[in-house]
């Protein structure tokens, strides 16, 4: 059994644990455990972890040191991924129809105008008719108008006569420019060709360029005017809206960097800036939203996710030089933040801390660590993972 490595700051309350273990003061050395580590077990207390060479080898540790730094001041507040309105379209029916195809699935990538759904519709035809009619009626009355204006300057018809035929073709003109607005009203164009609406069919087709994000359409159904069957989203960029409590608004401002952090993406930071912060409050959380705009070019980040957005330069009081050490490195361990320190070669022990101040990737260390400690910066969740791993064993 290893013996404990002891200080007065930073030991974890691992009392519990260590009266079930066993672990008292007639610990062995740490040599004796460490021959048995080469597979990357935990040799010994539950309070060091310690390795072999090929462990070591193989989890490919990174080191930091404690330093005191130039820690820019940061607020940490909740914040949701959510789309932008001008690239966020719901697609439903203007009349009500028949789904006779659907073209898409939810995932796809569609451009502007691609059709999505085709649909079958008695008003749509009807619609189509009207307009076949007009415009032939639009017709005859303008030969009419140009035959009654011949006569008129032949001084063959009266003037009255020219009055009939020009009020007939505005008559027309007006009849074919409403039958138009009909069709267009139900999302047909005749610009595109009549065969189609003349059928009962209307095709719709994406407003914006984007990923279709949502379906509930299918061939056969009914659907009304009032009902939403496809949703697309452009995904390029999206917004972040971020709640900021009314007493930290004063230290806000409009072009701060803002570092994002997702739980699908742990430990990578997206870096954005603030855009907007609203100036309306929510009565019931007394929060205001601080919206930023996120580039999302690989279409990783999804609206609704739910993020935690680092805004930089915050607080009344300036940069300070505090003792900090890697984001990174903090680890939660029977309910505490705690740091893996190297003490020696293959040798860690669990040092907790309390923190401080965040400033981007730094985290300020109030008491637990000194200057110069060597702490583990990326992959102290791999030594984690060994600590809990021994302490199961322990118990056993």
């Amino acid at each position: 059994m290893l013996k404990i490595l002891s200080r007065s700051i930073g030991l974890l309350s691992f009392a519990t644990l260590l009266a079930v273990s066993g672990c008292g003061g007639g610990a062995e050395p740490a040599e004796d455990a460490e021959g048995g580590s080469e597979g990357g077990e935990v040799a010994g207390a539950i309070d060091r972890v310690v390795l072999g060479p090929e462990a070591l080898s193989s989890l490919n540790l990174e080191y930091a040191r404690a330093e005191v730094r130039n820690l820019a001041p940061s607020l940490e507040v909740p914040a949701e991924i959510v789309p932008i309105p001008d690239r966020h379209a719901t697609v439903g029916p203007r009349v009500a129809g028949r789904v006779s195809t659907v073209d898409v699935n939810v995932g796809d990538e569609v451009e502007r105008a691609t059709p999505l759904v085709v649909m079958e519709s008695v008003d749509v035809g009807r619609a189509a008719a009207d307009y076949i009619g007009a415009e032939a009626e639009l017709g005859v009355a303008e030969q009419a108008l140009l035959r009654a204006r011949r006569l008129h300057e032949q001084r063959i018809s009266s003037q009255q006569a020219l009055e009939r035929a020009e009020a007939a073709f505005a008559a027309a003109d007006a009849n074919l420019r409403a039958a138009d607005a009909r069709l267009r009203a139900f999302g047909a164009s005749p610009a595109n060709g009549l065969a189609e609406a003349a059928q009962g069919r209307v095709t719709l087709a994406s407003p914006i360029a984007g990923t279709v994000t949502a379906r509930s359409a299918h061939v056969g159904q009914w659907v009304e005017p009032s009902e939403v069957i496809i949703e697309v989203v452009g995904l390029d960029s999206l917004w972040l809206k971020a709640s900021v409590y009314e007493r930290d608004l004063r230290y806000i401002e409009v072009g701060q960097r803002v570092q994002v952090e997702v739980r699908a993406y742990p430990g990578e930071v997206f870096e954005c800036v603030v855009r907007t912060i609203e100036s309306t409050m929510d009565e019931q959380t007394r929060s205001a939203l601080v919206r930023v705009t996120l580039a999302n070019p690989d279409h990783r980040l999804r609206p609704g996710m739910f993020a935690t957005a680092r805004i930089m330069g915050t607080h009344a009081h300036d940069a300070r030089e505090l003792l900090a050490v890697p984001r990174s490195a903090i680890e939660e361990i029977d309910g505490h933040p705690a740091v893996f320190v190297r003490v020696d070669e293959g040798l860690f022990e669990v040092r907790s801390v309390h923190l401080g101040e965040y400033g981007g990737e730094f985290v300020e260390i109030l008491n637990g660590l000194e200057e110069g400690d060597a702490v583990v910066a990326d992959g102290s969740f791999l030594l984690k993972g060994q600590l809990l791993r021994s302490t199961l064993g322990e118990d056993e």
